[in-house]
């Protein structure tokens, strides 16, 4: 096989929800005319280590402690624009990005979507695994988001060498979604702000797409 990078054209990026869609999967938004500029850091940030000093001088004894574990449930932003077409993401794409309109049933293409708050696990700062803690706001609905980049089968990609990442429990605050006018498209500018942790993956999860 020949050597490759991954480009944008090759690219798939999946809003999925908690609900479970009858054959060992969850249901799914695959987001269609997404712009080749989706962005996220490659991880969750860890605890700073705070530096001790012998009376402010740098000495054999100095040493460091770990600080506070906010940095690990601070939120990590992730962004990526998409345009808006006559059929696929008229609607449901903006319901699906945290329902912001309060719908209920929460439904998106014709199939109720739930939230996957507190659904994930995370490494505190003593490296124990502790659920993501919930949010305090009940109309804070999370979902994960999944981004994979396919080989190029030009230069002899066999489907076993996808790459990608795996977000939980993102969410879309309905006033971070930033619709913008062009001559071209209707774009949507989508901004999430991950809870959960952020992992590498070979393959999509199972599921059944609802766009």
């Amino acid at each position: 096989m020949a050597q490759y990078t991954y480009f944008g054209k090759r690219g798939e990026l999946r809003v999925i929800g908690n609900t479970t869609d009858g054959t060992g999967g969850k249901y799914y938004f695959k987001v269609a005319f997404v712009g080749m500029d989706f962005s996220v850091a490659g991880g969750r940030p860890r605890p700073d280590e705070i530096p001790v000093m012998d009376r402010g001088v740098l000495t054999s004894a100095a040493h460091h402690i770990q600080g506070p574990d906010t940095p690990i449930i601070a939120p990590v932003q992730v962004t990526w624009t998409c345009m808006i077409d006559n059929t696929t993401n008229r609607l449901n794409l903006r319901r699906v990005l945290s329902n912001p309109d309060r719908e209920s049933p929460w439904s998106v293409g014709g199939q109720t979507f739930t939230n996957t708050n507190g659904t994930s696990t995370q490494r505190n700062g003593y490296g124990s695994a502790i659920s993501t803690p919930l949010p305090y706001d009940p109309d804070h609905d999370r979902l994960h988001v999944e981004v994979l980049w396919q080989g190029d089968p030009a230069s002899g990609a066999t489907g076993n060498d996808d790459w990608g990442l795996k977000m939980n429990e993102v969410y879309f605050q309905p006033a971070q979604q930033r619709i913008t006018e062009a001559p071209e498209a209707v774009r949507l500018n989508v901004t999430g702000f991950i809870y959960g942790p952020i992992s590498g993956i070979t393959a999509f999860g199972a599921g059944t797409d609802v766009s």
